[in-house]
């Protein structure tokens, strides 16, 4: 019995398992964390932004007041398109003009316009007071104290916008106050037309600049002429030498006539009557005939004295004073045509709305504003969400 008893005894055997069959448990982390690890880079890049915005937006946002003109900028010499107010302006022979109004929008956002309307106003106060958020106003966070500070935040509250359609130019001017805001609207336009008033100016005076010139020069000339016409009349005693040298011509030839007279007389009184009491006298008035004509002869053909030079001397005078007269009634003709030319290239800035004292803030728009972050916010994180993707496949493939 006892051996059968002790041969159906087993040995104790540890119920643990050897130590090389024992696994280890993976630990797992709460359910809740573990569902929402996977959105983490979501809410980190979209939803924060966008609570974030609209709490500065519904909470901490000031009221901003936006205050808008229309103008339009005209040149006298193009054609103005068809339709609604451009039709009216075509109508007035005032057209569109694509330069001018760039050049009128470049001024208005400019440090020159800044500069004038900062003269003028006092518009660094408009901007630093007490109603003004810490990120909207100036200076603040994000806008230093410095000029330059202030001329990027002054181009951040005006805009000018030009319609492409019609070429109107829409102003508009943000501030804390509806009032400061208007009255920023009409100083920069009355700069605007001071601009557009300078450049006609430069325009006018750069299209006359020659043919007043010219005009200018046409007249020392003829000026010059007939102050040498003067001197020449004065120091020859001779009001008019071609009217004295006819009169002169005419007299010889007279004297010629009667020379010829009293020796045909005398001729007759020889061969008749040689003896008779009259030929002595008319030998003696031939010989005076014959000085007579030989001194007026000396008078109009004695070299450098006489009046035949005088009379050429007087003819270029009077050519010269010709030709002045002429080239200054060519540069008084191309003067009017200059000035004509540069009417109608004038700019006319005209005010179709004038700017108005704002009742309600109309800036920032929350809604708009807070969607609009979001929809950034969640283009960004789909780029993202699209890289890491990629990485991570790219990785996987590698380590298989």
């Amino acid at each position: 019995m006892s051996q059968d008893h002790s041969s159906r005894i087993v040995p104790f055997r540890d119920a643990s398992p050897p130590a090389e069959t024992a696994v280890a448990r993976p630990v797992r982390r709460p359910f809740r964390l573990a569902k929402l690890l996977p959105y983490k880079w979501f809410a980190l890049l979209v939803i924060l932004p966008t609570v974030l915005t609209s709490l500065y937006y519904g909470l901490v946002a000031a009221d901003r007041y936006v205050s808008e003109a229309q103008i339009v900028v005209r040149r006298a010499s193009e054609s103005a398109p068809m339709g609604g107010l451009a039709s009216f302006l075509k109508t007035t022979g005032l057209s569109g003009g694509a330069d001018e109004t760039s050049s009128v929008q470049a001024y208005l956002v400019s440090r020159d316009a800044l500069s004038s309307l900062s003269v003028r106003l006092p518009v660094k106060s408009y901007f630093d007071v007490p109603q003004a958020d810490f990120l909207a106003r100036w200076p603040s966070w994000i806008y230093g104290d410095s000029d330059e500070e202030f001329y990027r935040y002054y181009k951040r509250m005006i805009s000018a916008i030009p319609s492409q359609e019609t070429g109107v130019l829409t102003v508009t001017v943000e501030a804390f106050d509806p009032a400061a805001a208007k009255r920023m609207a009409v100083t920069l336009l009355d700069l605007a037309e001071e601009m557009v008033n300078r450049l006609n100016q430069r325009v006018r005076a750069d299209a006359i600049k020659t043919a007043d010139e010219e005009m200018t020069r046409g007249e020392e000339a003829l000026v010059a002429s007939q102050v040498a016409l003067t001197q020449f009349r004065n120091r020859e005693l001779l009001l008019d030498p071609q009217q004295n040298a006819a009169l002169l011509t005419e007299l010889i030839g007279k004297l010629n006539t009667e020379l010829a007279t009293t020796m045909a007389q005398a001729e007759q009184l020889r061969q008749g009557a040689s003896n008779s009491p009259q030929l002595a006298p008319l030998i003696a008035r031939i010989s005076s005939l014959r000085q007579q004509i030989a001194s007026q002869s000396e008078l109009i053909a004695a070299s450098g004295t006489g009046l035949a030079d005088k009379v050429a001397q007087y003819e270029r005078l009077v050519l010269q004073q010709q030709f002045a007269a002429r080239r200054l009634a060519s540069a008084v003709a191309s003067l009017t045509v200059a000035q004509t030319e540069a009417r109608r290239q004038q700019v006319f800035l005209q005010r179709i709305v004038e700017p108005n004292l704002p009742d309600k803030s109309t800036e920032p728009r929350r809604l708009g504003n807070s969607l609009t972050v979001f929809g950034w916010s969640l283009l960004f994180y789909l780029v993202f969400w699209t890289v890491s993707s990629g990485i991570r496949e790219h990785s996987a493939s590698h380590s298989a």
